[in-house]
């Protein structure tokens, strides 16, 4: 019986190239892109390569041994090579397709699991060049594609989402703190409306146009209020997107400690602050590396908490301390 494997480059240093896909992901484009689970075994490694092509992308190595069936008495050959190839600059989904298909000849490859990871690549890709609504919509195809079958990386693929859902809520965030400084540049100062009722007591005839500029600033006003209020609605409604997608991807990946991290950040950023800790110390109990990190990160979280806490003792409206939180982040 023959056995195929595939291992794949993965860097030496811990930073990320940008626009090269990360060695995980690519991992998981070969399981899932497999005819079935133990079809191909594949293995992160980093090994020198002489003649390096270029592009940016990993190379891969697969590698076809005997494997010795259980109760055969025939030669003894587990482990021996039959057969090995090199592939560089392996960046795309297509390009594991051709090696699976091609080069492995491992037979048919579904449809739907190679739409799931094309589209799964393409988020990855667009979230890095700082598109997050088109990654959003990619990754609802990858989701689509991975209803059908369950050995697909749904777990990742949410994972992915709720960052882009992230990214559109600090998009949002921005665009926010414009309009509410745009806002309060048209709000007269204390003095200036003193100045204003001053002259309007000492200058009867001038009240009428005095009148007039306060009536037409405060429409103004008004209508950048409603863009404020807009944009605080279209940031909560991003960030409740990506709490929800987090929270999901815990319950598929329950051993995944960047799966509860970032359950903790999004849910950080909706400021659910307490429930956000208790994911970060699930985090640190599945990976005990990040405590250093993350304790600090929950003393903030935990200081916080009794920031918002006494705010709103002291009477504080919901809305009033969400936009006051949600501009001064």
């Amino acid at each position: 019986m023959l056995d195929m494997g595939s291992i794949v480059s993965q860097p030496s240093n811990k930073k990320k190239e940008r626009g090269v896909i990360p060695t995980p992901t690519l991992i998981e484009a070969f399981v899932a892109l497999a005819p079935s689970l133990d079809a191909v075994r594949v293995f992160p490694a980093a090994f020198q390569i002489k003649n390096k092509q270029k592009g940016n992308g990993h190379t891969v190595r697969c590698i076809q041994r005997h494997r010795n069936i259980p109760g055969n008495d025939g030669e003894d050959k587990d482990g021996k090579i039959v057969s090995a190839l090199e592939i560089g600059n392996v960046d795309s989904v297509d390009k594991v397709y051709r090696i699976m298909s091609e080069h492995m000849q491992l037979g048919e490859i579904k449809i739907s699991a190679y739409d799931c990871i094309r589209c799964y690549f393409e988020g990855i890709q667009s979230l890095e060049e700082g598109e997050p609504s088109q990654a959003i919509a990619l990754y609802d195809q990858a989701l689509s594609a991975a209803q059908i079958l369950s050995e697909l990386p749904k777990g990742s693929i949410l994972m992915s989402r709720a960052r882009a859902y992230l990214k559109r809520a600090a998009n949002h965030r921005k665009t926010l703190r414009i309009l509410v400084k745009d806002l309060a540049d048209t709000v007269p100062s204390a003095t200036t409306m003193k100045i204003l009722y001053q002259t309007a007591s000492t200058h009867p005839a001038t009240s009428p146009s005095i009148f007039n500029r306060l009536s037409g600033d405060s429409k103004v006003q008004q209508t950048k209020f409603r863009q404020i209020r807009y944009r605080l609605d279209m940031l909560e409604f991003a960030l409740l997107h990506a709490v929800q997608d987090s929270l999901q991807a815990t319950q598929l990946l329950p051993q995944n400690a960047q799966a509860w991290l970032l359950a903790g950040e999004t849910l950080a950023e909706l400021r659910k602050l307490k429930e956000s800790n208790q994911y970060y110390q699930r985090a640190l109990e599945i990976d005990p590396s990040m405590d250093g990190t993350l304790k600090r990160v929950m003393e903030k979280n935990r200081v916080s908490q009794e920031f918002i806490d006494a705010a709103r003792a002291s009477g504080f409206s919901g809305d009033t301390l969400r936009l006051a939180l949600d501009v001064g982040a």
